[in-house]
C-alpha cells in the first residue's frame, strides 16, 4: 500500500470528519461489517509527534503481529508497547465516509474545526493546521541536511554511498 497526498478536512462539533474520496480510492475495497454495510476499517492512535495516526486495518494488524513478538519482560519493550497502544481504537467509515475521533485524541493533537490529512506510505497522519504549518515550514537547508543524514549513506544513512571512499582511492585517510 502506497498512500500519498495532503488533504484539508473539516471536523464537525461531534469530532466527525469525512475522508476524501481521492484518499479512499487509494485503499483496497471496504470490508463488509456485521450489519451488512461496508465501510473502510482503520485504527487511530497517537502519533509520535502531536498528531494522530490513522492506520488501515491490515497495516495495523501487521504492526501488532510485530509487537506481539517483542519480549515483554524487557522494560523498554513494555513501555513502547504501552505507549504505542495508548489511546488506540478502531474506527469504520459510515455511509458518508466519515470517521469519529474521540475527544481525548483530538485534545492530544490540538484538533478543533479543521485537520490536515497527510498520507505517508501505508498510514495517514492527522494534524491540526497550526502544527502542520509549523512542521511544513522547515528551512530548505535543514531539510537538505536531514536528507543527507537519512538518505545520504554513511554510518547513519539508509542509502549506500556512491562510488569508492577517499580512503579506498588513495590508500589512506585524506588526500
Amino acid at each position: 500500500m502506497q498512500l500519498i497526498g495532503e488533504f484539508q478536512v473539516a471536523l464537525d462539533n461531534k469530532g466527525r470528519m469525512r475522508l476524501p474520496t481521492a484518499l479512499l480510492r487509494q485503499l483496497s475495497a471496504p470490508t463488509a461489517t456485521t450489519d451488512e454495510q461496508s465501510g473502510y476499517e482503520f485504527v487511530v492512535n497517537r502519533g509520535f509527534e502531536k498528531c494522530l495516526t490513522l492506520y488501515p486495518k491490515p497495516v495495523w494488524d501487521a504492526i501488532t503481529i510485530k509487537l506481539s513478538k517483542l519480549n515483554r519482560f524487557n522494560d523498554r519493550n513494555r513501555m513502547f508497547i504501552r505507549s504505542f497502544y495508548l489511546g488506540a481504537y478502531p474506527v469504520t467509515t459510515d455511509s458518508a465516509d466519515r470517521i469519529l475521533l474521540q475527544k481525548p485524541l483530538m485534545d492530544y493533537a490540538g484538533l478543533q474545526d479543521d485537520a490536515i490529512l497527510v498520507a505517508m506510505d501505508d498510514r495517514i497522519e492527522i494534524w491540526s493546521p497550526d502544527s502542520y504549518q509549523s512542521l511544513a515550514s522547515m528551512d530548505s537547508n535543514a531539510f537538505a541536511d536531514l536528507a543527507n543524514q537519512v538518505m545520504g549513506g554513511g554510518e547513519d544513512g539508509a542509502g549506500a554511498q556512491d562510488g569508492p571512499s577517499l580512503d579506498a582511492l588513495f590508500g589512506h585517510s585524506g588526500i
